[in-house]
């Protein structure tokens, strides 16, 4: 498919297929941050995102300590020691973790849950599952794998301060989803969200394939079936108000007037006075597009995941690009492009970027989010730039750290 056909974001095509058959549309209009909603879906839909066997090589290769890979049962955290050793590295002044293999296995069999957070950091389909999910929704996302052999559960009844997709990758597991006993609580709140004492709204089996969304601050828990089962926690970490606010006064540290000290000592009509001239600060920055400047902010901020070209990523000057090589863009959100006085300018990784405009032939192609082969992205811009204009700015893109090589 050649740049100029494909116009579907990567974003919402990864979303669409981790929904599939409900479509985005429908998802978003009737459950996301409303509801729950369960998915049914085809055995082994999910089977390629975290096979047994992948799950076994992680274990083995990685150094992973607690509490990022931890074991629980019924509601509590085994101590590391019983499935971890640290070793001490003598030269390095420093120990490192070491699985006890053996020890690890026992306390599975009697029923403890194995739990790996970030797994996707580790596995390229759920990298790419996570990357995709963070491009569409535009916030953080991060996965965790829950393994399980028992009837034990891992973690009593509670609620999660993000968004998650439950992901069934291999057996069953039981699920019981409450709904929320306080509006929107967060993990920091004034009141804590009350237990809750009645039936569930809702419970069912999960199956392989099967996916599950959950809103922000419902209650909900699973059981084990005593059979090995394996699913994958996706968290949606979304903004709050709470976020937005705390964003605008540090961006208020513009303002003299807010970087002043506060007049204790002053007469109470000057005290009125300086909270006076407080609130219209306050106001001025408080205007129709609070949100969207807000959003902006933190899109071009955002950190993408780490992506190496070696060796040619490291040499002074690296060999020609040939026609079938394959870029992607980095950013690990949408870009927004403003064209004013024949420039393109875009924020992204924490900076602002300037092109000139014709620039935007490559770059927007490269916008949506999928690789393109050289060859496609000339064809896309052969009406104003030749060859050689395309290849020396995707070089100076790579140069910049905006593109890199798949």
């Amino acid at each position: 498919m050649s740049a100029r056909q494909r116009t579907t974001d990567a974003g919402r095509e990864q979303l669409a297929e981790t929904l599939r058959p409900l479509s985005v549309d429908e998802f978003i209009a009737n459950a996301w941050g409303r509801t729950h909603e369960l998915i049914k879906g085809q055995p082994g839909k999910f089977a390629h995102l975290l096979p047994w066997a992948q799950l076994n090589t992680i274990l083995r290769q990685h150094r992973l300590d607690f509490p990022r890979l931890r074991l629980a049962r019924d509601g509590k955290s085994l101590p590391a020691s019983a499935y971890l050793r640290h070793v001490r590295n003598s030269r390095k002044q420093t120990t490192v973790p070491r699985l006890l293999a053996d020890k690890l296995t026992e306390q599975l069999r009697q029923g403890a849950t194995l739990v790996l957070d970030a797994v996707d950091e580790l596995f390229e389909p759920l990298e790419q599952l996570a990357a995709g999910l963070e491009r569409f929704f535009r916030v953080h996302v991060q996965i965790n794998a829950y393994a399980g052999w028992r009837t034990s559960r891992g973690f009593d009844l509670h609620w999660d301060d993000h968004d998650v997709f439950i992901l069934q990758v291999a057996g069953r597991k039981d699920w019981r989803v409450y709904g929320e006993t306080r509006p929107a609580p967060l993990v920091e709140d004034i009141e804590p969200a009350a237990k809750p004492t009645g039936e569930p709204l809702w419970a069912a089996t999960l199956a392989a394939g099967d996916l599950l969304y959950i809103p922000r601050g419902w209650w909900h828990v699973a059981l084990p079936l005593d059979e090995p089962t394996l699913h994958l926690t996706v968290g949606i970490h979304n903004r709050t108000g709470i976020d937005l606010l705390r964003w605008l006064v540090d961006n208020l540290r513009t303002s003299e007037t807010a970087r002043r000290d506060l007049p204790r000592f002053a007469s109470a009509a000057e005290q009125r006075a300086h909270a006076a001239r407080l609130r219209s600060e306050l106001t001025t920055a408080f205007n129709d597009d609070l949100l969207a400047r807000y959003f902006a902010a933190q899109d071009a901020i955002a950190v993408p995941r780490p992506r190496l070209n070696l060796p040619w990523g490291a040499m002074p000057d690296a060999p020609p690009l040939t026609d079938d090589a394959r870029v992607r863009l980095v950013a690990p959100r949408p870009l927004e492009f403003h064209i004013k006085d024949g420039v393109v300018e875009f924020s992204c990784l924490k900076k602002r970027w300037r092109f000139a405009e014709a620039a935007l032939l490559v770059l927007r192609p490269l916008a949506d989010g999928h690789a393109h082969t050289l060859a496609e992205l000339c064809t896309a811009a052969r009406e104003r730039l030749d060859e050689r204009t395309v290849r020396a700015l995707l070089v100076e893109l790579s140069a910049h750290g905006l593109i890199t090589q798949v």
